[in-house]
């Protein structure tokens, strides 16, 4: 069985390897957009958009970006 952050920093990966800043993932709670993630690959960072907040926040860990998306998908 396959573990919850194992699935996450598979699909972070994933747009890593797509190379393009366009591609986005959401990460979803019962329906409702937690956040969305994209990768920048000119300077190597994951652009995460949360949908109550204006401004982006940027990580340049692949490792921060998946504790975050893991908190807002399964933590209350």
């Amino acid at each position: 069985m396959k573990s919850h952050l194992t699935t996450i920093l598979d699909r972070l990966n994933k747009l890593i390897e797509e190379e393009n800043a366009k591609t986005t993932y959401n990460f979803e709670r019962e329906g409702e957009i937690m956040m969305t993630v994209s990768f920048n690959p000119e300077d190597s960072m994951f652009i995460v958009k949360y949908p109550k907040q204006k401004t982006p926040v940027e990580f340049d860990s692949i490792d921060l970006v998946a504790i975050e998306a893991f908190e807002s998908v399964f933590e209350d």
